[in-house]
């Protein structure tokens, strides 16, 4: 669902080109790289481990992003008109509804990451 409204809202502003596709992708394998750090800092948080960042926690998260990125792009590549014929029979509400909630969790992912550093004191 989130392939096909990102790929939907990008597709407006590239008429001539099929980038749109591969940009949706990046978000959702982006957008994945962020929940897996919210996750990191919930638990870590949560069981009070103290660690430190040093360069291969940094690396290993910087892989793990970029294999989610390149997962996606192959996972999501020209397969635009099977999505839309799978989540583009929906209309009205619970289209707004799947619109609305594929643009919050992927703000809501960049958010929470300030938000948890500010309760549990990680910006020390």
């Amino acid at each position: 669902m989130m392939y096909y409204h990102l790929a939907t809202f990008y597709q407006r502003f590239h008429k001539k080109r099929s980038g749109w596709q591969i940009q949706a992708a990046f978000i959702i394998g982006t957008t994945q790289s962020m929940l897996l750090l919210d996750l990191w800092m919930v638990i870590t948080s949560i069981l009070e481990i103290k660690y430190e960042t040093t360069i291969y926690k940094k690396v290993l998260f910087f892989a793990i992003g970029l294999f989610l990125i390149f997962y996606n792009i192959n996972r999501y590549e020209k397969k635009y008109q099977y999505y839309k014929s799978k989540w583009g029979v929906y209309v009205g509400n619970r289209k707004k509804i799947q619109i609305f909630l594929t643009f919050f969790i992927v703000i809501f992912s960049w958010v929470f990451v300030f938000i948890l550093g500010f309760i549990f004191n990680k910006y020390e």
